[in-house]
């Protein structure tokens, strides 16, 4: 008996040791990734561009009910008077979101995905009009839709992003990475520093953040009398925002590996940015408080 129990014990030890092997690397590499970043006035600068963006609007891919909540897979598309769009995320396609459902009900139960259309689809014409796309980060529910916009757009859409989501990755980050770089996209130059900006679209600003992932991207939008901040999964919820509530052990320490002080930094950051009236921190998969934003729908 005691054997047995010295071997099961030996097994238990060595899945662990395995474990940790596996983690240890992709913990150090989001642990080394700390940008810097802006003051409020730096961001309230994209305000003041000339021939800034006039709007922002969203289009939902897909939703899940996951224990109550309806978790958003979602495209922001800021817009300027030149008819121009650029899209934040690229939402996922129909046999994606169901892949995804499944995932989230294995994790944390919920219910079937319910689909609305890829951005193509829901565009139609209009797509010709994105001549620019940016992801927050890499994982495959923001990135795998990229495929069917490359298949409906074709070329000529330029890619914004940072040299760290473009060149560091994970175990969770890798597949996006490797649709993105085969896509039809072109990678558009950036200048600046905590600031990131490309002259094709004034008044929109990258801002590397890591944390969440290696590349992990806020994405700033400066409308005359609006600031709209992007921050794509620092969070999974407004409300974890507003509290400084991480996601818990399980979820970044060991399903996605997170550097959980920048986390929360940068919660205590974008809650204070949030406090003013004119500033708005959208969080990508909470559709009730984005709905709260008064943020439109594209085409309404």
């Amino acid at each position: 008996m005691r054997i047995f129990i010295r071997i099961i014990l030996g097994i238990v030890s060595l899945a662990v040791l395995a474990l940790g092997i596996f983690l240890v690397p992709p913990h150090l590499q989001t642990q080394g990734i700390e940008p810097d970043l802006p003051n409020e006035q730096a961001l309230r600068d994209l305000m003041a561009e000339e021939d800034g963006p006039i709007a922002v609007r969203y289009v939902l891919s897909a939703s899940q009910d996951v224990r109550g909540r309806q978790l958003a897979h979602t495209t922001f598309l800021v817009e300027w008077a030149n008819g121009n769009l650029f899209a934040i995320d690229a939402g996922m396609d129909e046999n994606g979101a169901a892949e995804f459902a499944d995932l989230m009900r294995g994790i944390s139960g919920g219910g079937d995905a319910q689909f609305f259309g890829t951005l193509g689809k829901q565009l139609g014409p209009e797509l010709q009009r994105v001549k620019g796309i940016g992801f927050t980060h890499l994982h495959i529910d923001h990135t795998q839709g990229i495929t069917a916009f490359c298949a409906d757009r074709g070329t000529g859409t330029d890619l914004l992003q940072s040299n760290d989501q473009r060149d560091e990755h994970n175990f969770n980050t890798v597949e996006g990475a490797e649709l993105v770089a085969k896509s039809c996209l072109s990678r558009g130059a950036l200048g600046g520093r905590e600031i990131l900006t490309n002259d094709a679209f004034p008044g929109l600003g990258l801002i590397p953040l890591g944390g969440h992932t290696p590349g992990s991207t806020l994405f700033a939008v400066g409308l005359k009398d609006h600031l709209w901040l992007f921050s794509g999964d620092t969070t999974n919820t407004k409300t974890d925002l507003v509290n400084n509530r991480g996601k818990g052990f399980l979820y970044s320490g060991v399903f996605v590996p997170e550097n959980t002080g920048r986390t929360e930094d940068l919660r205590l950051w974008l809650t204070g940015l949030d406090t003013n009236a004119d500033v708005d921190v959208v969080v990508s998969h909470d559709l009730e408080a984005l709905l709260a934003t008064g943020m439109p729908k594209f085409g309404e």
